[in-house]
């Protein structure tokens, strides 16, 4: 048997890794549609519970993995042992199931607070690894966009407070929940997403990256971050029609970097492969949540039945069709093996690949048609066969993998 090398057993320990990292994004996912299932079949769930099995244990999950990794590639630092994200991300997964099992959603109580505090510790610790790396960079060129994942986790941490302090019954509790939920979505999710899309969309795409698009970075996150901060403001203060006319710069700031990138995607020889497409199509239905939330907050209307029609558009076919897009992409090559080995898993996971990205997509637009009735239950059935058929796609590509390696 032939002596393995150093370089092996590196190999083989990130392929192990993003095995098991993907593997906890996916099943949280998995976890998710099954509540919503038991939901609508009348288990007492929480909608609470609901909410947050995707937002923390799909989308917190995959933003601490793959945001971490964006990071050394993008200031040409040296990676770290993977030991300190796979704490952070027990951090988080712990956090999730002690709120879970806490009720949290029903009754606040000691055990939440342990249980939030454990997610803000993740969130803080993220923040002091990306800024290491960004003061060690190596290249300014592409490190412009490290920042975004700066303030993300910064609104992550924040939006663990105030949802802490509203369990504890500090504020209005309207307020406090909504300015919870907008630092967490267009404060931690959208600003980790437009970091990403800058250097990512055109990678998937095969076009060039926008220097337009670097340029306007700094300019782009000061105005979303000062205005995001006017917005949580003005929510717990009691004024959501301020608030919701405030968003519309977090709007405007997101198009500064968003239209110079898919100007270059759309004007290029695009590949549109599978996750060119879900990235793409969730990019817009993020940006397009965002201004229909900032106008409907700004018309007073009300804000829990704002929250439950835009939630399975936002969480469905923005965030997670974004992230399994990605996934379809990058997961390969961070197993390792040869270019033939990574385009053959590609093309396996791709099979099927528009058909679903067009079922997801005419998903959420039938859960927008109504608040309730069919065509929003025959939506939301499509986002779930969607994503999980995503997810299912996956499995024969990383096992086949796997299989090459372990010859």
């Amino acid at each position: 048997m032939s002596e393995l090398s150093l370089s092996d057993v590196s190999l083989r320990r990130r392929g192990r890794y993003h095995t098991l990292a993907a593997a906890t994004v996916g099943s949280w996912l998995l976890i998710g549609l099954g509540i919503i299932l038991a939901r609508s079949l009348g288990a007492p769930v929480s909608w609470w519970v609901t909410v947050h099995a995707f937002t923390l244990g799909v989308v917190t999950t995959a933003i601490l993995i793959y945001s971490t990794h964006f990071t050394e590639a993008l200031t040409r630092t040296a990676a770290g042992s993977y030991r300190g994200v796979v704490t952070r991300i027990i951090l988080v997964q712990v956090g999730l199931i002690l709120l879970i099992v806490g009720k949290a959603g029903y009754d606040w109580g000691a055990l939440a607070d342990f249980a939030a505090t454990l997610v803000i510790w993740a969130g803080l610790w993220h923040m002091a690894v990306v800024f290491s790396h960004l003061r060690g960079s190596l290249s300014g060129q592409f490190a412009a966009t490290v920042p975004f994942y700066l303030a993300a986790a910064a609104f992550l941490v924040l939006a663990g407070l105030i949802g802490n302090f509203a369990g504890r019954g500090v504020g209005d509790y309207t307020g406090m929940i909504a300015g919870h939920s907008r630092a967490a979505i267009w404060g931690f999710a959208f600003l980790t997403v437009l970091g990403t899309v800058v250097t990512l969309l055109p990678t998937l795409s095969g076009t060039r990256i926008s220097a337009t698009a670097r340029r306007r970075c700094t300019r782009a996150l000061i105005l979303h971050c000062g205005a995001l901060v006017a917005v949580l403001v003005a929510h717990l203060l009691g004024q959501p029609v301020f608030a919701g006319a405030i968003q519309l710069l977090v709007v405007v700031a997101a198009l500064l970097v968003i239209q110079p990138v898919l100007t270059g995607v759309l004007g290029g020889r695009a590949n549109w492969s599978t996750a060119t497409l879900s990235v793409t199509a969730g990019l817009l239905w993020l940006t397009a949540v965002c201004a229909a939330d900032a106008v409907s907050t700004l018309l007073a209307a009300d804000a829990r039945q704002v929250t439950a029609l835009f939630a399975p558009a936002f969480l469905g076919v923005g965030l997670l069709q974004l992230i399994t897009g990605v996934l379809h992409h990058l997961l390969p090559t961070l197993l390792g093996g040869g270019r033939e080995q990574v385009l053959r898993a590609r093309n396996t996971a791709d099979r099927a690949g528009v058909a679903r990205v067009l079922l997801l997509n005419l998903g959420a637009v039938f859960t927008l048609l109504a608040p309730d009735g069919p065509a929003r239950t025959a939506g939301l059935i499509m986002i779930g066969l969607g994503l999980a058929s995503h997810v299912l796609f996956l499995v024969p590509a990383i096992a086949g993998q796997h299989r090459k390696e372990s010859r």
